[in-house]
């Protein structure tokens, strides 16, 4: 599949996403406390309508906040909300890769870099994570998240001969129209994001999940073992 043809997809898509203004949800809300403690400048690799992003710039903790998305239409939504609602508008820049790449962002000047529910759609993940460790300072953290294809609820799907659902909840009868499997490309298990992470430079400090079945404890029982209790491997990462 061609990179016009992702992005063709992504912009008919586009209107998925929620709106930023209406602060963190879903993901962010797992996502957020896994970057206590943090500063500087931040890039978000598949920023969406920027929900997280924008969350992130209105704190005084980062300097500049970078969004990088495939779909022009996300990006404006982003442009626009942001002057809605900061009072810094040179905060918040807006970037569309080039080839998954980014030649704007300068070698070793982030501090942190985020990768939320991305990986598994880009063509090839090695250029992608290279591209992140590439524009990371020393010691900089990485926050990325990717499907379990081990999950125990896909294991069970897979026992039965049935193909799991990683990106959608819609049935594989209506994939032409929605795309396949949410238009993952890639699947992972905590095993093999691992090895990917370490290849492209990236060493896991610390692993998570999240599910909201069963509460508060069901979501802390599932951030303890991602590996099988969780539908999304939550990995934070230090650049080696």
């Amino acid at each position: 599949m061609s990179d016009n043809k992702l992005k063709e997809y992504y912009e008919e898509k586009s209107s998925r996403f929620w709106d930023p203004k209406a602060g963190l949800t879903g993901r962010d809300l797992i996502m957020y406390p896994l970057l206590e403690g943090l500063s500087g400048d931040l890039l978000e690799y598949g920023c969406g309508s920027g929900s997280l992003l924008l969350g992130l710039a209105l704190e005084d903790r980062f300097a500049k906040c970078y969004g990088v998305d495939i779909s022009e239409k996300l990006l404006e939504w982003v442009k626009d909300s942001w002057v809605e609602m900061g009072t810094n508008p040179e905060k918040v820049e807006v970037l569309t890769p080039i080839g998954d790449l980014l030649p704007n962002i300068q070698t070793a000047s982030l501090d942190v870099v985020v990768s939320v529910a991305t990986i598994e759609h880009v063509i090839n993940p090695y250029v992608v994570l290279d591209e992140l460790h590439r524009i990371a300072k020393p010691g900089a953290t990485l926050l990325c998240s990717v499907p379990n294809y081990a999950y125990l609820k896909h294991r069970i799907t897979l026992l039965f001969g049935n193909q799991p659902r990683t990106g959608t909840d819609l049935p594989p009868e209506t994939w032409r129209d929605g795309g396949w499997d949410g238009m993952h490309l890639h699947t992972f298990t905590q095993s093999s994001f691992e090895i990917l992470l370490k290849d492209c430079g990236w060493v896991p400090q610390k692993w998570s999940g999240w599910g909201y079945k069963g509460g508060k404890l069901g979501l802390k029982i599932r951030q303890m073992h991602p590996g099988l209790l969780s539908g999304e491997i939550i990995a934070v990462c230090k650049k080696k």
